[in-house]
């Protein structure tokens, strides 16, 4: 929400969260996949940021986009963080699958968009305790029980981060990757459940846990690259 206070333009919390998030993620990706270009690290830093941020921002507007080219009043026309994980994440899969297994390469790319990713979810979660929204619908006994899902989604990302830089820091860029987009893509599909957000649920007319599929491929695709090093 952008609101106008005398002359000053102000940002609600939960937005300022957001911008972090995108540009954040941005960051950390520019800066880890760096070395992937074999150039000057600055501006290759830079240009990977560039390109991050395009498709994982880009991504966030696809159901404006569908409603506006369907013209159903009825679908949500608000901005989508799944799409701007599922933008990313694909773009991301398809020059690691380009640059192929046997080098250094690719299992960085992944690395980094894994950590990036786990990265941008905390601000996203921070974004909806500010907005009071993502409250779970249902609840397992084991990992959320009467704690508040999005605290739960916070913790374990800040787990699956701090691992993930960790394993990436030792010289395990496949094994950083897999760690990254599988501890992401569990806590994603806890989270649907827990909110009744998985595809097959829900409204018939909403597109819900896109993101979930593309996250699957990073995942097989870090396995795979993770097998060869």
């Amino acid at each position: 929400m952008l609101s106008l206070a005398g002359d000053t333009f102000h940002l609600s919390r939960s937005t300022l969260l957001r911008l972090a998030s995108a540009i954040g993620s941005a960051a950390v990706f520019g800066m880890l996949a760096a070395p992937v270009l074999q150039a000057a690290y600055w501006p290759s830093a830079f240009a990977l940021a560039f390109i991050y941020g395009f498709f994982f921002v880009g991504g966030t507007g696809f159901r404006i986009l569908i409603a506006v080219a369907v013209q159903d009043a009825s679908r949500k026309a608000s901005a989508s963080w799944s799409g701007a994980t599922t933008a990313s994440a694909l773009a991301v899969l398809a020059v690691a699958l380009l640059l192929g297994p046997g080098g250094q390469e690719a299992p960085l790319l992944l690395a980094a968009y894994a950590v990036a990713i786990n990265f941008a979810y905390i601000p996203v979660k921070l974004a909806c305790v500010e907005a009071g929204c993502c409250h779970a619908h249902r609840r397992d006994r084991l990992v959320i029980r009467d704690h508040d899902l999005r605290h739960v989604e916070i913790t374990a990302s800040v787990v699956v981060l701090a691992a993930s830089l960790a394993t990436l820091w030792a010289g395990s860029a496949g094994m950083a990757a897999c760690l990254g987009a599988g501890g992401h893509l569990a806590i994603r599909l806890l989270s649907r459940w827990s909110r009744d957000r998985l595809p097959a649920s829900g409204l018939p007319n909403e597109i819900k846990g896109q993101e979930l599929v593309p996250l699957a491929l990073v995942f097989a695709a870090a396995i795979w690259l993770a097998a060869w090093q």
